[in-house]
Formats: structure tokens, sequence, C-alpha cells
């Protein structure tokens, strides 16, 4: 009876001691899950005042070349403005690439370029507590090539994009030629070469005398570009168009304009230019203002001018890969660089007037500008800005004959930088200065785009 009662005994002692520790457990599941819990709210909390404290600051994002050695627009100067104006750089997204490429094993000093380093870091994730901040400020690369497309739904008040669409009045070559007709045709007809689609036949005038230019409407970099003064290279070259494509692998087709070729060009040191000024275009606070830079480029040719048949790149096409130096306007463009054309040797704008020529210059541009302010039909902004602004490039020659000056081209996405170095970095000091007196202090310090902003110098009036 006794070992039956010590048995029982026994047994109510081991299931007690099992509850004892089962219960021991539960509390300290339980403490775990409250400490858990504690844990969460407080990263939950962390989070909140993170983002508080984000909406609080005013921050600026500069989406630029990470390597140093590429990057032809320095923004150092850009970000000595914006915390001027009281803003902040925003660092999380330059963070979190610069890890993945340093777990790349990237040197930034060596490996890749710009567009190499963009296939990398556009494949990281922005932080998702980025959709819910409204940054003040937004700086993209302007390459097209190598704008990271990782910011396109970011929101912001500022940035440096207008809505492509707006823009197509002015920097698709064949809209630009029938617009600049219709709004000032007496400033197109003067300044404007004549311009008509590549199959329109009946405008092309095969004589001998006359040369035309045949250009891709969406293409760049003088890429299958043509010269022809008879119907049977007017021929070959639409062969080419209808079986070749361009860098958007769409076949040319008829989208290619035909222009009167200016045959005599006035020369820099014997060689074709042409030259690279910029037009700023700012919609800001639901006012339209443009501007126009009166220092720009001059862009010539690989080999002396001359009109030997065939016509070839080396000796027609003007670019900044062709040029052998830099050289600026109207800094160098004089007397003592003007050379003698060979197809007109009295060259009769010997002496030249710069400031003639900068006149004419800001007249066709205001004509851009009514284009563009009265192109009503679509909108100015994207849905993720309150406002925005671009730096075009506005190309334009001069004809030795009449001395007018011709517009070539304006181009939204421009390239940028030089052979050497030093103007790299001279160039951008001043093209920043120049952002930061017609776009940002009127913005972030004055509030008034319309008796600061047009106080400079560079304004367009229309």
């Amino acid at each position: 009876m006794n070992g039956t009662h010590n048995k029982i005994k026994k047994k109510n002692k081991t299931h007690s001691r099992t509850q004892s520790r089962q219960q021991h457990t539960k509390r300290q599941h339980t403490k775990r899950q409250h400490t858990k819990r504690q844990h969460t709210k407080r990263q939950h909390t962390k989070k909140q005042q993170t983002q508080k404290q984000q909406s609080i600051k005013k921050y600026f994002i500069i989406g630029e070349c990470y390597n140093q050695k590429y990057n032809k627009l320095l923004t150092n100067k850009l970000k000595e403005y914006l915390k001027e104006c009281n803003l902040v750089e925003y660092l999380d997204i330059r963070n979190n690439d610069n890890k993945l490429l340093r777990q790349r094993g990237i040197n930034l000093n060596t490996d890749k370029n710009c567009y190499n380093l963009l296939k990398l870091t556009r494949q990281t994730k922005l932080p998702k507590y980025v959709e819910n901040i409204t940054f003040e400020f937004i700086w993209l690369n302007p390459i097209e090539k190598i704008v990271d497309k990782r910011f396109n739904n970011i929101k912001s008040n500022l940035r440096n994009i207008l809505n492509d669409d707006k823009l197509k009045c002015i920097d698709n070559k064949s809209t630009l030629y029938k617009n600049m007709m219709i709004e000032c045709k007496t400033i197109a007809n003067k300044h404007l070469a004549l311009t008509f689609p590549i199959n329109d036949y009946s405008k092309y005038e095969f004589d001998g005398h006359r040369y035309y230019i045949l250009r891709p409407v969406d293409s760049f970099a003088g890429k299958d570009i043509f010269y022809i003064s008879s119907r049977k290279e007017l021929d070959n070259a639409i062969t080419f168009y209808n079986k070749n494509t361009n860098y958007r692998s769409d076949t040319y087709g008829n989208n290619v304009i035909a222009s009167n070729y200016i045959i005599n060009p006035l020369l820099f040191k014997g060689y074709k230019f042409h030259l690279r000024m910029y037009y700023l275009i700012s919609y800001i606070d639901n006012v339209f203002n443009s501007f126009f830079l009166e220092e720009g480029d001059i862009l010539t040719a690989d080999k002396p001018y001359n009109t030997d048949k065939p016509f070839t790149k080396e000796v027609h096409d003007t670019h900044q890969t062709s040029s052998n130096d830099d050289y600026f306007f109207p800094k160098d463009l004089n007397t003592n660089t003007i050379s003698d054309n060979p197809m007109n040797p009295m060259n009769p704008m010997n002496p030249i007037d710069n400031n003639d020529l900068l006149k004419q210059m800001r007249e066709i541009m205001k004509c851009a500008s009514r284009i563009i302010k009265n192109n009503t039909s679509t909108k100015w902004l994207y849905s993720e800005q309150n406002n925005g602004f671009i730096i075009a490039g506005a190309d334009f020659m001069v004809d030795a004959t009449t001395g007018n000056v011709i517009l070539l081209e304006i181009n939204s996405k421009p390239g940028f930088g030089y052979n050497k170095r030093l103007n790299d970095i001279t160039f951008s000091k001043q093209f920043y200065e120049w952002i930061n007196k017609t776009i940002l202090e009127p913005t972030y310090k004055y509030k008034d785009q319309i008796n600061y902003s047009r106080k400079h110098k560079t304004y367009l009036e229309i």
C-alpha cells in the first residue's frame, strides 16, 4: 500500500515539475513576445521619427556620374548654391549605390565610365520610404544616355526636366522649321535653311550648284547624315534609310529631313565650325521664362574645309569630338581666327562683329520661346513634379556670303565636355552660377520668378 502511495506521490511530483517548467517556458515565451513587440514598436517609432525629420528638412538629390574621371559637369558648385538656399543633400541613395559598387569591387578611379556604372546602380532598389518624401530639388544628369530612371516616379518640387512632349515643338528638326515659319516667318526665312521631308521631290533643284544635307530626325552626333547634289545620290540615300535603323532600332524610312546646304560657311582657322550656345527654359510657379547664355563653344570639323566631292564627314561634320582643341565664343572668334573661305575670297564678314551675331541669335531664340509658350496642347510638367526647367543646346553657323546666323537645331538633351579637364571645371562653375541666378535664388531666396529672374541679363523678353 505504501509502495503504491509512494508511486502516486512521485508521479504527482513529476507532473508538478513538468507543469512548472511549462509555465516557466510560457512566461519566457510571453516575455520574448513582449520584448519583440517593444523592439518592433521602437523600430516603427524610429522610422516614423526619421520620416518626420525627412519631411521637415528640405532635401535635394544630385543624380550624377559617380566616377569623377568621366563626370563632365562637376556639381560641387551646384551643391554649394543649394546649401546656401538651406537645402540638405539626401545621401541614402548614393550611399547604397556606393556600397553596391564596393561589393562588386569597382574602382571608381579607373574601372567604369558613367554608362557602365549606371547599368549596375540602377539595379538597386530605392528605400521604400523615399516614395513618401517630396524632395525639394532633384538634379539628374542631363545627358540622356545616362539618366537614372529610378528617379522618374519620385516626387519633387523642382527638377531639371520638362515634359518631352512640350519640347517637341522646338527640338524636333522637322517641327522646328514648320513652327518657325508659322510663328515668325521673317526670322525663319532669314535664319533657317529651307527644310522639307526627304521624299518631297518637288523641292529639290539638282542644277549642279545646289547641295542638300539629309539628316535623320531621330538621331544625334551627326550619325547617318548624307550630302547630296544629284537625284542618284538622293535615291541611294533613300535606299539606305529604308534598310537601316536609328539608336532605338527603328527603321529611318521617311523620318528624314532635307535642307539646303550652306556651301559658303564662315571658317575658323580654315575649318568649318558651328557655335554651341545654351538656352534655358523654366516653368516655375506657373510662370514661363527663357534665357540665352551669351558665351558658348566653337566646334570644328576634323579637317580643313573644301568642296571636293564626295563630301566627307571629316571636312563637313562639326562636333566636340572632332575639334582639335577647346575654343570659345565670343573670345576666340575674331579677325585673327577667321579664314578666307575658298568659295568667297572677299569674305564680307571681315572684320567680324560678335555683338551683331549675338543679337541675331537672341532674336532667333525669342522666336523659339514664343513657339513653346504658345504650345498649349501639352502640359509643361510631369505628374511627379511641381516645377521644372531644362538647359538646351542651340547650334548655329554663319553664312559667309550674307553674314546671317543660321540656326541648325535646338537639342533639349545636349552633350557637355571639353578636351581639357580645366575647361570642364571652368564651364561647370559658369554653368551652375547661371542656374543659381536664374532658377535657384528666384525660387528659394526671393520667391519671385518675375521681378527677380527677369532682371538677369540673359533673360529673353518676348
